[in-house]
């Protein structure tokens, strides 16, 4: 059976924040027109030239009413989904031998993926976003048959996301520094002959590739992205073809960057005379399609060579907050002219998907790392990279990001009455950015078509997927569980010491 075409809605009188070329995030009153997928109209009522309703139009008196674009999560982790809860703050290193535990990971089934993914996609809807950088992952190794239930369960939610295949060809104990001197020899050797030869995984990887790559033709809101994890992750080799690859199919390159100060002691060995950010360049791996996450231990040349490519940092300042990690140099960024967007990361650093959470975390952290006021971040920065800048960053720069004719309707209709949150109504932007928390969404639209009204799905019966979500993620964290915390305690203490002496502290 054919899709019906999405209905032809004019909002009058709406009050908009367009981050559009013209307006920016400055709100005014206009008429907004959706025929089909796209944005046809978006007139300001106080102009001549406003569209008039046709029989077929859906009429909508938005007088109390805000239309934004949807936002973008330019950098997440649908995977972790399952492990939302089992962390407190922790350093990047030993949080990751928990939620991405190097050994003893059962797959898990098609169906579990599929649900796990529907949860991230319904919490992103909720929290305003309409399009999602996933960087998917999959333990203990993605397969065509798991991407495709992702792919599946983006597509029944109506979401636009961007799904990658991971990869990494360097031993665990090989991206931390000073292993050889912290870690027993039989965990190094162990981890080193676990891992495959570089050139093995590489083929595996690319082949894997090709055929998501193919499973995702099928989907119009959906595309894939190849990203090698970190440069500590992964070889030259494996970076350098990864980069070429993506150019060669117009992808997305998605990768970490310098996420914490461990990573950035580890480069230093890595890479003498140079950052990472240079050998980068050196590689020929910098572009406009790379969105690299975090970039946290930057230096002022870093920025100069970010900005000269076109790339887009993808800025998680909730998860950095949960992993003290650091705090991304904002201002000297943008005055750099960095494309930044902005990412939840996943579900376990940050324990939610909730982009106003992120909006509102990256306009208030900043505060603390810089006592000139004059630099912390303004709100029309905060709004342009959770939209226009995330939107090229997740590789949908071409049909989203704002409320602009000829771009797809990816919006958030939010009533201005419903909560407290715009009352008085002082400022819709400032209002959204400081005191919206999603519970003023009316509704949230994706390629001209409603998919979350009162916050609830209209295409999916979430009831039943969240309740065979809840008991299918128990039974197989029971077993998985226990056995990762287990490692993660047996690690720690190694870990431990690599992470305060990097920081140049002593036990």
């Amino acid at each position: 059976m054919r899709t019906p075409p999405p209905p032809r809605t004019l909002w009058q009188n709406a009050l908009v924040i367009a981050l559009d070329a013209a307006h920016g995030a400055t709100p005014f009153r206009a008429d907004v027109l959706v025929d089909g997928t796209d944005i046809q109209a978006v007139a300001e009522v106080s102009q001549p030239g406003r569209p008039a309703p046709s029989p077929d139009t859906t009429v909508v008196d938005a007088t109390g009413l805000l239309i934004t674009p949807g936002l973008v999560n330019a950098h997440t982790h649908s995977w972790e989904i399952l492990l939302r809860g089992t962390s407190a703050p922790l350093p990047l290193e030993v949080w990751t031998l928990l939620s991405y535990p190097p050994t003893g990971v059962a797959p898990a089934s098609e169906r579990l993926v599929h649900l796990r993914t529907v949860v991230a996609a319904l919490e992103s809807l909720r929290g305003g976003a309409t399009t999602l950088l996933d960087d998917t992952g999959e333990l203990p190794g993605q397969t065509p048959a798991g991407i495709a239930e992702v792919f599946r369960a983006y597509d029944a939610t109506g979401i636009r996301a961007t799904c990658t295949g991971t990869g990494i060809d360097v031993p665990i104990v090989d991206r931390l520094p000073f292993a050889d001197e912290v870690l027993p020899a039989e965990v190094l050797a162990a981890s080193r002959d676990s891992m495959p030869p570089s050139a093995v995984v590489q083929e595996a990887f690319f082949a894997f590739s090709r055929e998501a790559r193919m499973l995702a033709r099928p989907y119009p809101r959906l595309r894939y992205a190849l990203s090698p994890s970190a440069p500590q992750r992964v070889t030259d080799e494996f970076l350098v073809r990864a980069a070429d690859e993506a150019r060669e199919h117009g992808e997305v390159l998605h990768t970490h960057l310098l996420e914490t100060k461990l990573q950035q002691t580890l480069a230093l060995s890595r890479y003498p005379g140079r950052t990472i950010v240079e050998h980068l360049d050196t590689l020929g791996v910098l572009g406009p399609n790379l969105t690299a996450a975090h970039g946290v231990w930057l230096t002022p040349h870093d920025l100069e060579l970010l900005a000269a490519s076109g790339a887009t940092v993808a800025h998680n300042p909730v998860s950095n907050l949960k992993l003290g990690s650091g705090t991304l140099p904002w201002r000297a960024m943008h005055d750099e002219g960095v494309r930044v967007a902005l990412g939840s990361d996943g579900a376990s650093s940050n324990d939610s998907m909730r982009m106003l959470d992120v909006l509102k975390q990256t306009a208030l952290a900043h505060t603390l790392s810089d006592p000139d006021y004059r630099g912390w971040p303004l709100v029309p920065e905060v709004l342009h990279a959770g939209t226009v800048a995330g939107a090229r960053a997740a590789g949908w720069g071409d049909r989203s990001g704002s409320l602009t004719p000829g771009l797809a309707a990816d919006l958030v209709v939010y009533d201005l009455t419903a909560t407290t949150a715009f009352t008085p109504l002082n400022d819709a932007a400032q209002q959204l950015v400081f005191a919206e928390n999603g519970a003023s969404i009316a509704e949230v639209w994706v390629d001209g078509r409603c998919v979350l009204r009162d916050g609830r799905s209209t295409l999916v019966d979430e009831e039943a997927l969240l309740a065979e979500f809840r008991e299918e993620a128990s039974r197989y964290l029971a077993d998985q569980l226990p056995r990762w915390r287990q490692l993660q305690r047996s690690l720690e203490p190694a870990v431990r010491k690599a992470y305060l002496r990097a920081w140049g502290r002593a036990l």
